[in-house]
């Protein structure tokens, strides 16, 4: 319980700045709402009045509240994963991908606690639709964990053996990643997000470049 007061003080601190966006100052106020109160004692009055804007202005944008959450996912979700892109250009080779890539994630919920509440805890308990939402973004690392597969750390080099791996090991460590970042973030510990990086770096490369490569990899961020 002190955990959540504490997390109540700091986003209370923080209430969202207006941007003169209607829309945005909506989905603004509705992520600091959320992750303050928590989906189910969210209520559009009081979004409103964290955004400054009337009921008529809300209805002209967004059917209901989960219409309004499921934008706010939508607009989390893509810049996250714009970061993502951006950060990853010109990696040299599939291990530095997944490494910029994961550090990039943690970095962007640690500087956003309440996005990484809303996304990764809040919106677990605001329907199936949400649900589906966070599903899909955590589906989208999967192709990028099976290049690791078909052809290695390196482009043009041999494929590493593993074919011991069930197909569900691409699957299965994004899922696992999910899990250990919704873990902390449900325990108010999403500042420490980025000390994860070298732990999950290895998690995500030992299945398909063995442990020697995947712990130099991770050795190499932790130093």
């Amino acid at each position: 319980m002190s955990e959540r007061r504490d997390l109540a003080v700091v986003l209370e601190r923080s209430a969202p700045a207006r941007s003169g966006d209607p829309r945005a100052d909506i989905l603004d106020a509705l992520v600091h709402t959320i992750a303050l109160r928590g989906y189910d004692r969210t209520t559009i009055d009081r979004v409103l009045t964290a955004a400054e804007v009337s009921a008529p202005v809300f209805e002209e944008h967004f059917e209901c509240k989960q219409d309004c959450l499921l934008a706010a996912l939508d607009a989390l979700i893509g810049a996250i994963e714009r970061a993502i892109l951006v950060s990853a250009d010109g990696a040299e080779c599939w291990s530095e991908q997944v490494r910029v890539g994961l550090e990039t994630l943690l970095g962007e919920f640690a500087a956003n606690p309440e996005a990484a509440r809303v996304a990764l805890v809040e919106s677990l308990g605001a329907g199936e639709p949400a649900i589906t939402r966070v599903r899909s973004a955590i589906a989208k690392t999967i192709p990028v964990l099976e290049v690791g597969r078909r052809r290695g750390d390196r482009a043009g080099a041999p494929a590493p053996k593993v074919e011991h791996l069930p197909p569900q090991t691409s699957e299965a460590v994004a899922g696992g990643i999910a899990s250990i970042l919704h873990r902390r973030v449900l325990e108010g510990r999403t500042a420490e997000l980025p000390a994860l990086l070298p732990d999950l770096l290895y998690f995500a490369l030992m299945p398909y470049l063995g442990h020697e490569r995947a712990l130099a990899a991770s050795e190499s961020v932790s130093s």
